[in-house]
């Protein structure tokens, strides 16, 4: 009994040995992954893709892991966003529309210029791999660039091929310039061929912004905002500006406009049937495409044939990429920032965007690798938002604007027109009201970024 009682300690000390060992040599449970924020301003189709593409790097790696999400249209998101950074936890990455580039440029504390979050990181990041409209726009003097531009767009005019040829007009050309299309519109309406003649998305955006760039005309003063805060609103008294609103104002007495809302509502006209013409971004090809019933076409935005040299180049629309700054927000985090905006700069991601969505390739190789594989030879229409915005004629005032406050000026414009839409006021007293306004506003962006910095 003693020997069995001996040899039983034995072993039980030996199996308590071998189970430590064994333990001592597992291996250690792997970090959980570094979660990166990413907040989007992007719905249907576009949002299901960019969402995917946040799924597509997870798989890639397991360092990092990108979750992305929708936070409402992109005021309300950049609402969201200064919130969440005032109580010290922004999103890392924050897709911001164009409007919104001039705020965020003021905020210096607030983010971290992309060039510098890819140094940090160790990756190779060169802004001139980007088209040169999209470098110009988010660009600083020194070359760097302050956000990445990742859905690039510009303003276009989709039409219902099947309502021309209803109409009897010529379904494979599109209006080239407003005393055309108003026309079309007229034939439109005459022959019942639509409810509407002609609608427009985001208002301000097309037929002031974008309408600006077309003709080479400024709305502001010091390079429409681009060369210091103390820049101003100059349109009270152009001619051309005055003209666009009222040709609207009276195109909707019988329908050959109709007006769709301030934001990105009226698509839903058009993709409906409603109406057979809209100015809308580039971007909006993939809702088209998935939603429409009919065939379409796509042009480039109108000009007025009697401005001297029009048209002229549109300018850069759509949404770059920002990174926020964050107390302790660390190294590692910022490696995984840059290492997800590497991924979303690849060609692969960039050519699946621009096929899939309608917007441009932000990358010049992605641009090229498009057109080599014969793209937009085997895709017609899909080169008419890169001949208006990067091949067409340049001048002193295509290359956009950045005032702050710009997305409460443009409900300034846009309340401003809706009252002679409304026929409330003139066209000419809603340009007066909106610079008058507009400048208010100019100026308290002004006192409050010189205070802050």
């Amino acid at each position: 009994m003693k020997r069995y009682l001996t040899r039983l300690a034995q072993a039980l000390a030996l199996s308590t040995a071998l189970a430590g060992t064994a333990q001592a040599q597992a291996p250690a449970p792997a970090p959980a992954p570094t979660e990166i924020q990413f907040w989007m301003g992007l719905t249907g189709v576009n949002g299901q893709l960019l969402s995917r593409f946040g799924e597509d790097f997870n798989r890639t790696q397991n360092e990092y892991r990108v979750v992305v999400s929708f936070k409402g249209q992109y005021p309300e998101q950049r609402a969201a966003a200064v919130a969440a950074y005032r109580a010290g936890n922004p999103p890392h990455i924050m897709q911001m529309f164009d409007a919104g580039s001039g705020d965020m440029m003021a905020a210096r504390e607030a983010i971290v210029p992309v060039s510098e979050v890819f140094r940090r990181a160790g990756l190779q990041f060169n802004p001139a791999d980007f088209i040169a409209p999209a470098r110009g726009y988010y660009g600083l003097p020194n070359g760097d660039l302050l956000s990445m531009p990742f859905n690039v767009s510009t303003t276009v005019l989709f039409y219902n091929k099947d309502a021309f040829a209803r109409a009897g007009l010529n379904p494979e050309q599109p209006p080239r310039t407003w005393p055309e299309l108003v026309a079309a519109a007229q034939k439109i309406r005459s022959s019942n061929a639509a409810d509407c003649g002609f609608t427009t998305t985001w208002l301000a955006w097309v037929m002031l912004e974008q309408f600006s760039s077309r003709h080479n005309l400024a709305f502001g003063t010091r390079d429409n905002g681009r060369a210091g805060l103390d820049a101003a609103l100059q349109i009270a008294n152009s001619p051309l500006h005055i003209k666009m609103v009222q040709t609207l104002a009276d195109m909707q007495k019988d329908k050959r406009f109709v007006y769709g809302g301030r934001s990105n509502d009226a698509a839903a006209k058009f993709i409906s049937g409603e109406c057979a013409m809209m100015t809308q971004s580039s971007g909006g090809l993939g809702a088209i495409t998935q939603g429409a019933k009919f065939n379409f076409g796509v042009g480039q935005l109108p000009h007025w044939p009697e401005v001297r040299g029009a048209p002229y180049a549109t300018t850069i629309g759509g949404a770059s990429l920002w990174v926020f700054n964050a107390p302790n927000r660390s190294e590692r985090e910022f490696r995984g920032v840059a290492q997800f905006l590497n991924f979303l700069r690849s060609d692969r991601v960039m050519t699946e965007w621009a096929k899939t969505t309608g917007f441009l390739p932000a990358t010049n190789s992605a641009f090229k690798a498009m057109q080599d594989e014969g793209f937009f030879t085997q895709n017609p229409g899909r080169d008419v938002p890169i001949l208006s915005l990067i091949q067409a004629r340049q001048g002193a005032h295509t290359n956009g604007y950045r005032f702050g406050r710009w997305t409460e000026i443009r409900d300034v414009y846009h309340e401003e027109v809706e009252r002679v839409l409304q026929g409330r006021q003139s066209a000419r007293d809603a340009m007066r009201n909106f610079e008058r306004r507009g400048n208010a506003l100019l100026r308290a962006f002004e006192r409050t970024a010189r205070t802050a910095n």
